[in-house]
């Protein structure tokens, strides 16, 4: 048995909420790729983490884009219950590590992964948004919400994760 088919080499792939196969840059496929790159890039922040507290809550989050793909694919696998998780990291974080300006993204590698994914998972909301005025998609106000909710917490995280380890914010200066 081999990884590849060959069933994708002519641009189309299939989609499991429309039931067929569609061009490999669909918004649904756009909106699907997207969260498995933030996904990815929370793959590599575990890879840099030493607490099990800390791997387990990404692997939280990783798990959760999952879900939300299965979700878009017709097998519901989010709740409200994900939006009050997401609120209580992001409060928890925030309280712990508050900003007062603007920064730059970075600090160490698991901190700088997480801006990304951060980054990722915005432009995933974005993308849904997109997928969803092409295709009626099921959960589209949770996915949104969630994704949303997911962005500021994973943000808070990482300014939580900063203060953690003592890695200083670099603030955004309006001029030099």
């Amino acid at each position: 048995m081999s990884i590849y088919t060959g069933k994708g080499d002519d641009g189309l792939t299939f989609c499991m909420l429309l039931g067929k196969r569609v061009p490999k840059d669909h918004p649904v496929m756009e909106f699907l790729g997207t969260l498995d790159e933030a996904n990815s890039h929370l793959g590599v922040v575990r890879a840099y983490l030493d607490s099990e507290e800390d791997i387990e809550l990404v692997i939280y989050l990783q798990r959760l884009l999952f879900r939300i793909g299965f979700t878009v694919a017709g097998k519901p696998s989010i709740s409200e219950k994900d939006v009050e998780n997401l609120e209580s990291y992001t409060d928890e974080f925030y309280n712990e590590a508050r900003l007062r300006e603007f920064i730059l993204p970075g600090g160490d590698p698991a901190i700088s992964h997480l801006h990304l994914a951060r980054a990722v998972v915005r432009r995933a909301e974005r993308r849904f948004i997109t997928a969803s005025k092409a295709e009626d998609i099921p959960e589209s106000k949770l996915i949104i919400k969630i994704l949303n909710r997911m962005s500021d917490m994973i943000f808070s995280y990482a300014l939580y994760l900063a203060k953690k380890r003592g890695i200083k914010n670099i603030p955004v200066k309006e001029r030099d």
